[in-house]
């Protein structure tokens, strides 16, 4: 196939995405600090006063006596902080802060309408259900389409433009643009493909999905102390640093920890390490290491990190946050070329139609 013809359909794909990335790419960068920005504006009800001591088991005694029945999560869990719950029924989602000590509720919080879970919401669906999120998967699609056509179109100049070989041209707007679009577009590809093909299996996870009915929860009293079960899975798991408290969804599942083990690489997810316990008797029924999964499954378990960054400090964030911004950066300026060479066009027609 000619040069001609990929552009042509390279200028198609970006042209039908390109709004949609434009909103993918602006609020994928915000969402890079989603942890920061929520613990900035929740510090209020994080900060405690009076600690005496981590209780986890009034925590979630006050919880089960609150919210009878609710998916509870136990998401924050550390020393002289709030206990954090995620809690989820069938028509709500809630993060209720609980005193680490006393037990008693701090804060009660609609999920859905705090900035951040908004934002992800609309990164994923663009607050519009199903449709929202085919149209997020098509378009994730599309980007890849426009990332490896990109690679064909520039194949040549890959290299140069990575060792600043390749100026920027200024004959006019038409060479400035695509001179921008090219540089970026290289300098980010790398990044860009991590992004839209773990975007991609996120999205075709949520489509899946989003077609599917939950059953209502159902989730029984726990009796067993969380904090001695904790106590023990330390000294059988030293190695296992748990992060994440999932109480059962009905009757006859189990009480799950996540979390890490020390010898992770760090682009795994906290969520493929699990240690499952009877709720009743505290009764460890397994452990479930992600190193002895297969390679699929630890595949999948770097999605989340890789496309969020979530396994890096402040300078990966900032990385991120600026290849997050290259995808509207290239979808404005394909837009500007594309414009620009149907205004030539048009010129030169004029200019045909002059002389005839």
């Amino acid at each position: 196939m000619n040069n001609r013809k990929v552009l042509k359909y390279h200028s198609y794909a970006g042209l039908i995405a390109g709004f949609v990335l434009v909103l993918m790419g602006l609020s994928g960068a915000i969402l890079v600090f989603q942890h920061d920005i929520d613990n900035y504006r929740w510090q209020e009800y994080i900060e405690v006063d009076n600690f005496s001591g981590l209780h986890i088991d009034r925590g979630i005694s006050t919880i089960q006596k609150n919210y009878p029945g609710w998916d509870t999560r136990l998401i924050h869990f550390e020393e002289q902080e709030a206990l954090i719950f995620n809690l989820r029924n069938s028509n709500e989602r809630l993060f209720v802060f609980v005193h680490p000590s006393s037990g008693e509720v701090i804060k009660e919080l609609n999920e859905l309408t705090t900035f951040t879970r908004w934002l992800l919401k609309f990164h994923y669906s663009l607050q519009a259900g199903p449709i929202g999120r085919t149209i997020v998967f098509i378009v994730g699609i599309l980007f890849l389409f426009s990332l490896i056509s990109g690679i064909y179109l520039y194949r040549k100049s890959i290299f140069k433009t990575l060792f600043f070989k390749t100026p920027v041209l200024t004959k006019n707007k038409r060479t400035f643009y695509s001179s921008l679009h090219r540089i970026v577009g290289t300098w980010a590809l790398l990044l860009n493909f991590i992004l839209v093909i773990t975007g991609i299996l996120l999205s075709w996870s949520v489509v899946v999905a989003g077609f599917k009915t939950s059953a209502a929860p159902n989730s029984p009293a726990v009796t067993v102390q969380v904090a001695s079960l904790l106590k023990e899975m330390q000294q059988e798991l030293p190695d296992f640093q748990p992060t994440y408290i999932r109480l059962p969804l009905r009757p006859d599942a189990n009480l799950v920890i996540y979390g890490f083990f020390d010898d992770d690489p760090f682009f795994y997810s906290e969520f493929f390490n699990y240690v499952s316990a009877d709720y009743l008797s505290g009764e460890i029924k397994g452990v479930t290491k992600i190193q002895e999964a297969n390679l699929g499954t630890k595949i999948l378990s770097t999605v989340l990190p890789l496309h969020f960054g979530q396994y890096g400090g402040i300078w990966i964030k900032l990385l991120y946050c600026l290849i997050g911004l290259s995808g509207p950066f290239l979808s404005i300026t394909g837009f500007l070329i594309w414009r620009q060479g149907k205004q030539v066009k048009r010129r030169r027609r004029k200019k045909i139609f002059y002389y005839l």
